[in-house]
């Protein structure tokens, strides 16, 4: 896999993290985009998605992300708990 593609806009992203760490590749998807009036910029919020020991296996997890987000198939939770909550 080549790993020095740049990804697309909006389709999240794969960095190193700093030190020396067991899983330092971080996988992670922005959320929202927060005006902020005073400072005249857009603040992004992100999610993490996981970390991993190699940026393949990063980027991997994120496409599998991507393809189904919610992850219904593999949730135990039925529709009648969810609206409980």
């Amino acid at each position: 896999m080549n790993t020095n593609l740049k990804r697309a806009n909006g389709i999240g992203s794969v960095y190193k993290l700093s030190g020396r760490r067991r899983k330092p590749y971080a996988a992670t998807i922005s959320n929202s985009c927060q005006y902020d009036t005073i400072h005249c910029r857009c603040i992004q919020e992100r999610t993490t998605i996981g970390y991993y020991e190699t940026r393949d296996a990063a980027i991997i997890a994120l496409n599998n992300y991507l393809s189904d987000p919610y992850d219904v198939k593999k949730s135990a939770i039925t529709f009648e708990e969810l609206y409980n909550e």
